[in-house]
């Protein structure tokens, strides 16, 4: 975790201008107000600014983010003292893009010393989940009309696959077990099941083949990874697979992981 070079020329540039080195402004009132004109979205996050205190404190940033529960897919911190930044004023404006794609931000003012944390967190907006499962099944299927190398083995395209109801069931009971229970892997260890008594539990009654990608973001980066997995790939390439369903998961402060993705491919 680390900052930006274009980030810091943001936050230079706020605390170089009159208003800040010469009026005293609120320094975390300047960049709410420089990144509403920028147009960026990130918010204030309460995790974040007790995160960007503790820095100030003599914690490290990723140490910082921990002990706030606050699990970061990126993150990028900074520290700066008041008063040291007269010769490198700069417009605000050539530095807005940077903050695009950070959705969080937190600030912390200790006397002349002033902390800026900007982070993607890890986890997915559950809100959100059709359009999630819609983006897991649309990128399965461009993997799959593209072709693959799996390792060392050439995959040729494959049929897409259509969205099967009782498999997303499956997946997403698996989706919910492996926070619930915080394991890894296709064997359930309360209960003994794998991915095919999962989904004959919701009535299917074909093949069945599973992947688990953990981490990820976006529907996307769970598919890059289990491309760039050997077998995953293959499983995902199998042209014996015409169905499909999939599940999205958040983990805890406490889990293994910080997100959990399921895709769950049968064949009748």
């Amino acid at each position: 975790m680390k900052l930006r070079p274009a980030l810091s020329a943001l936050v230079a540039a706020l605390l170089a201008c009159g208003a800040l080195a010469q009026t005293g402004a609120d320094p975390a009132a300047a960049v709410r107000q420089e990144l509403a004109r920028c147009g960026v979205s990130a918010q204030d996050t309460p995790a974040l600014a007790l995160a960007a205190r503790d820095v100030l404190r003599g914690q490290e940033l990723g140490r910082a983010l921990a002990g706030q529960g606050y699990r970061a897919h990126d993150a990028h911190g900074w520290q700066l003292t008041f008063g040291d930044l007269a010769g490198l004023r700069r417009a605000v404006q050539e530095s807005c893009a940077p903050w695009r794609g950070l959705g969080e931000y937190g600030l912390s003012v200790s006397g002349h010393r002033l902390s800026l944390i900007a982070a993607v967190p890890a986890r997915v907006d559950l809100t959100q989940s059709r359009r999630w499962l819609a983006d897991l099944l649309a990128a399965t299927n461009r993997a799959r009309f593209q072709g693959q190398k799996c390792g060392d083995k050439l995959m040729n395209a494959a049929p897409p696959l259509k969205w099967d109801p009782r498999l997303e069931a499956a997946a997403a009971r698996q989706a919910t077990d492996l926070v619930r229970l915080d394991f890894r892997g296709h064997v359930n260890p309360q209960d003994g099941s794998g991915p095919l008594e999962r989904a004959a539990a919701y009535g299917f009654r074909g093949g069945v083949g599973e992947n688990l990608s953990y981490g990820p973001v976006t529907a996307q980066e769970a598919v890059q990874s289990l491309l760039g997995s050997p077998g995953h790939c293959e499983n995902l390439m199998n042209p014996a697979w015409t169905l499909f369903g999939g599940a999205v998961n958040n983990g805890t402060a406490t889990t293994l992981f910080p997100t959990y993705w399921v895709q769950v491919f049968g064949a009748p």
